[in-house]
């Protein structure tokens, strides 16, 4: 049986051992059919998790690496087995803060959909400030001063993700990282974005994601 490992530096502090004991812990409790297996884990130099493995890759690679034309139907397919995912954990009190479409794995032919990474995964009881995430895919408040933020911040990233799996583009690629979130803030990127997309019908899964 093929298994993808991931291997945790242990650091040379408690906290950092702290950390990477509470993810195992969360791993061992995720059990659904759109979240990556976890199948266990083992103390060497390095920690090392290992989880079921993806033969058909992310669905970045798929949408940007391959010249497969994609249907409409498959990309909500998708999406729908992506909010299925994000709303368990969610159900467990648990922000990913890092989804994207290089987190999203593809199995079963390409049909089926799974989370993965919990690298950045944590425990949530009202509100986080770590600044953890990918640009581009991070809610403004992620970013803001006081960097407060909620299980809400996954939202606005299934959004963007969204976009790009419609769109077939790479989110706010024209744009400089540092100006993403100012223009994000002030509402000024929803409407190219919206249109992007326009060819799907029903626009109200997305702009939901900015209100």
């Amino acid at each position: 049986m093929k298994v993808a490992v991931k291997c945790l530096e242990k650091g040379n502090n408690e906290d950092s051992e702290t950390n990477i004991l509470r993810e195992i812990r969360n791993l061992q409790e995720l059990k659904h059919e759109n979240i990556v297996t976890f199948h266990g884990s083992c103390r060497q130099k390095h920690i090392c998790l290992v989880f079921e493995y993806s033969d058909c890759g992310s669905l970045y690679d798929y949408l940007h690496l391959e010249t497969v034309k994609v249907s409409n139907i498959k990309k909500l397919h998708w999406m729908l087995q992506c909010a299925n995912g994000m709303e368990y954990l969610h159900s467990k009190k648990t922000i990913h803060r890092d989804l994207k479409t290089q987190n999203l794995l593809l199995f079963n032919n390409y049909r089926t959909l799974k989370i993965c990474d919990f690298g950045t995964v944590k425990q949530y009881a009202t509100e986080n400030t770590e600044l953890i995430g990918t640009i581009g895919y991070m809610a403004p408040e992620v970013c803001t001063a006081d960097g407060k933020y909620t299980e809400k911040c996954d939202v606005f990233s299934y959004g963007i993700t969204f976009w790009e799996v419609f769109a077939e583009k790479k989110p706010f690629d024209d744009l400089k990282k540092k100006n993403i979130h100012s223009l994000a803030i002030q509402n000024k990127i929803m409407k190219d974005m919206v249109l992007a997309v326009k060819h799907i019908g029903d626009l109200d899964i997305l702009t939901k994601k900015w209100m």
